[in-house]
């Protein structure tokens, strides 16, 4: 057995987006895997290599005590965590992106860019990439011959490779709250036209009974 020596991030902030989405969609095995000791060493490996670089072959060679310290290390991280409102302004790699909070100020562009996006986990820093832009900049915008100077693409791998871990988080938790509550409002709105389209049926359906009994 080899012991382990890796690099593990120390912070959330230091935690790339790839890291995280992966983290994500690992709480849901935690609590399947609390009463099983095989499966509960089956997550702590899974969870070092994701966070060390390391595959998981790799990591199951290494001796079970530091498999178990580093994942340890890692929850204790992970679990520190808490929620934030997201900044509406970042600094990365020295240029600034701004953040809008108001989806409604959204151009038609970045909203149909955002529907297309199936997955966001296969693909974190694409909604990113559509959600902050660079300072003083529109979103794809154009040079005087048409080619956007800005492209999502060239943000997205920035994104993946310096974008804080925690203002990850933050606009994640912000995304899907502000995406909730949209539906929310949409299914408010046809409740809305649901209650008025009854009402208008049962007054033509009262005035035509009117009409009936007025011919009788």
């Amino acid at each position: 057995m080899k012991t382990i020596e890796v690099l593990i991030p120390q912070s959330v902030k230091e935690c790339t987006p790839d890291q995280l989405t992966k983290w994500m969609l690992m709480i849901p095995v935690i609590e399947a895997a609390k009463e099983n000791l095989t499966k509960m060493l089956d997550f702590q490996v899974q969870l070092v290599s994701v966070f060390s670089g390391l595959s998981v072959n790799q990591v199951k060679k290494a001796h079970v005590d530091d498999v178990v310290n580093l994942s340890m290390k890692l929850l204790d991280m992970l679990n520190g965590y808490e929620y934030q409102e997201p900044q509406t302004e970042l600094i990365i790699e020295g240029k600034k992106y701004l953040f809008e909070k108001d989806f409604a100020g959204y151009s038609t562009g970045q909203i149909i860019d955002l529907k297309l996006i199936e997955d966001v986990s296969q693909n974190p820093c694409e909604a990113l990439a559509i959600c902050y832009i660079e300072e003083d900049m529109e979103y794809c915008q154009e040079d005087a011959r048409g080619k956007i100077i800005n492209p999502n693409k060239k943000r997205e791998e920035l994104f993946k490779k310096s974008f804080p871990g925690d203002e990850f988080l933050n606009f994640f938790a912000f995304f899907f709250r502000s995406l909730e509550q949209r539906k929310l409002a949409i299914w408010g709105i046809k409740m809305a036209r649901m209650k008025i389209e009854k009402e208008k049926i049962h007054q033509e359906l009262s005035e035509t009974l009117n009409g009936l009994h007025g011919q009788r």
